[in-house]
């Protein structure tokens, strides 16, 4: 299965999201063969961690290792998998005891982001996820436990952050497009490298043919020899035409091995006539030669295989490493950074949704949606109808979501509301959250780049100040908990 991308931004609210870093070491740490052996005997209740009143066990950290490609029994990787694992218990144990909690709906608005990602619907987003070996609650456990102490991290970052408007004017004053520098990273070309290539090469030496042959008498007249062609394009014709070799063979061919469908058998090239070698040299395995004519007769060939040796030739090359990647910039970074004024029209929208889920098909989301729509064309005013029926957070709005800008929608949700006018009412449209009926209330347009500035300084003032901020908290709350790591023998209690 391909892998499915994660999706961090919805189509009208963003949801931060925070994995856990998790650094992957390709060596073993030096000692781990001499703690190997220490390692396996530790293991031997099948814990591999307590954390307070819950264990990780062998198998769930062998499955974690198995999901993140990593293979062996020891070394720094497992530690670090180890110490992620044991962090997401912390975390997920202070989010129940904080109340945190995602409810069924915030899943699914999260599952139908998934699927837009994806470009599938989210109908097939189970059967994608099945043909990954993954069992289906499993998957929606696994992204309960991921929102959920994605939210933990926010609560917890938000309260302890603050980011006044007096602090993004300080960072205008040092950059003034909202853009932080992008360092490149001093490149030393490397010298270039030496490689063997190695090139491989298939020298044939043997052959095994099917053959149907015509035969022609000496001295024959120009009658018989056109009978005889006439016979053998008979033949071919049928096997163009789908009949089997063996099958024509049987019923056309002159030959002795006709009663065996014209098998010949296999040969050495030197072993065969070199009219049949020459013949067949430019014909592909399992294909047949045109009807070629030869003094005792008319003849045609299957080539059923070729055997021969497999020829390697070594070569050394000399390969020059490609330099890194440059930094690159967002479509936002690149219109903060924009000489003049960036102009971006808004729309003013409300909208209808009815959602899918894996419990409600697209039929049925259609459907209802469709029976929407018939009361709005029989005089029901939008803004009840939103909040009736529409399963959005907009509901209580009347429907209405605001201004929205290019580039912040579902893009089937953005190109309906491209090609409406101002007052005018869609058709269904069919997004990965469901089936949407949408309205444009008004158009403006207007240079936003000071806006988008100041968002992009906004976010990167927060993101400094977030990561440790949450560091901190985190090694807080691994310090007041009673940790039992039978990996590195290590136990801490509460402080």
């Amino acid at each position: 299965m391909r892998r499915l991308k994660r999706v961090r931004q919805l189509a009208f609210a963003t949801i931060p999201v925070f994995c856990l870093a998790l650094p992957m070491v390709a060596q073993a740490a030096p000692g781990t063969a001499g703690k190997t052996a220490k390692t396996q005997a530790q293991f031997g209740d099948g814990i591999a961690a307590v954390v307070n009143t819950e264990i990780i066990t062998i198998r769930e950290l062998d499955n974690r290792m198995a999901s993140l490609r990593i293979s062996g029994q020891g070394g720094a990787a497992r530690d670090q998998v180890l110490q992620s694992m044991i962090d997401e218990k912390l975390m997920k144990q202070d989010a129940e005891r904080l109340g945190v909690k995602v409810t069924d709906a915030q899943l699914n608005q999260v599952l139908a982001t998934i699927a837009q990602r994806n470009n599938i619907p989210v109908e097939r987003l189970k059967e994608e996820v099945s043909r990954s070996g993954m069992k289906w609650d499993e998957y929606l456990q696994n992204l309960r436990n991921e929102v959920m102490m994605d939210q933990l991290r926010n609560r917890i970052i938000q309260s302890r952050i603050s980011v006044t408007e007096s602090d993004v004017d300080a960072f205008l004053k040092q950059h003034p497009t909202g853009v932080l520098p992008k360092k490149e990273v001093a490149y030393t070309p490397p010298p270039p490298q030496k490689q063997v290539v190695v090139e491989r090469s298939f020298e044939p030496k043997a052959v095994a043919l099917q053959h149907i042959f015509i035969r022609v008498p000496d001295n024959a007249s120009e009658d018989v020899i056109e009978a005889a062609r006439k016979k053998a394009n008979e033949a071919m014709g049928k096997i163009r035409r789908g009949t089997s070799f063996a099958a024509v063979a049987k019923e056309y061919s002159d030959g002795p091995e006709a009663g065996n469908g014209g098998q010949l058998g296999i040969r050495l090239f030197e072993d065969w006539p070199s009219l049949f070698v020459n013949v067949t040299r430019n014909v592909a395995d399992g294909r047949t030669t045109g009807v070629f004519k030869a003094p005792n007769g008319f003849h045609i060939l299957k080539v059923l295989e070729r055997r021969g040796l497999i020829k390697e030739n070594k070569r050394v090359v000399t390969v020059q490493p490609p330099p890194p990647p440059r930094p690159q910039f967002s479509p936002m970074e690149i219109a903060a950074k924009q000489q003049g004024p960036v102009n971006v029209t808004e729309s003013n929208v409300r909208h209808i949704l009815v959602k899918t889920s894996p419990v409600v098909s697209d039929k049925q989301a259609y459907e209802r949606i469709q029976s929407l729509h018939n009361r709005l064309s029989n005089g029901e005013a939008f803004e009840d109808v939103a909040r009736k029926f529409s399963q959005d957070t907009s509901a209580p709005l009347g429907g209405e979501i605001g201004w929205i800008a290019p580039g912040v929608a579902d893009p089937e949700f953005e190109k309906a509301v491209a090609n409406l006018q101002p007052g005018q009412i869609s058709n269904p449209v069919r997004s990965a959250f469901g089936w949407h009926i949408i309205e444009v209330l008004d158009r403006r347009s207007g240079d936003k780049q000071p806006e988008i500035r100041r968002m992009l300084a906004r976010q990167t003032l927060y993101e400094q100040r977030a990561e440790p901020i949450f560091t901190d908290w985190l090694q807080q709350l691994r310090s007041q908990s009673f940790i039992d790591n039978r990996l590195s023998g290590s136990i801490s209690a509460r402080n």
